[in-house]
């Protein structure tokens, strides 16, 4: 199954995704880039301090010039398509980039098709089985 992502320029991916305090309750639209190079979710603190959500603890990312910058990091759900997970966000300061996580997208069952940029169920998800130790 496929859903339609808003193509970006060069190979850019962005999907308007829901996030809430609660599986259900009041939620905000949100327009994000897709970012599988991304482990969390980022979103305007002004929205998820709007929605109730709070910070848990403050962390240190690296960007991809190789600058830190320290953010607060907290829970949320995310919402797409009649499908919720609940998702770790950093509360983005102005300027930061809206972005869906790989951590979301893998909570919500989702992938990024390599082809078509667009958000798809996996067709198998992966699985590992451990035998049992001998000895």
């Amino acid at each position: 199954m496929r859903w339609g992502a808003e193509r970006g320029g060069m190979g850019m991916t962005y999907v308007t995704v829901r996030f809430s305090r609660k599986e259900r309750g009041s939620a905000r639209a949100v327009r994000a880039l897709v970012d599988t190079g991304a482990f969390y979710t980022m979103v305007p603190a002004r929205i998820l301090t709007a929605l109730g959500v709070t910070p848990r603890w403050r962390e240190e990312f690296e960007l991809g010039d190789g600058r830190k910058i320290p953010r607060d990091v907290g829970k949320a759900y995310v919402h797409y398509r009649g499908e919720s997970a609940e998702t770790y966000v950093i509360f983005g300061e102005p300027g930061d980039a809206v972005v869906l996580g790989c951590y979301s997208l893998e909570g919500l069952r989702l992938e990024v098709s390599p082809r078509t940029k667009r958000l798809r169920r996996p067709k198998t998800l992966p699985l590992i089985r451990v035998a049992p130790a001998r000895g």
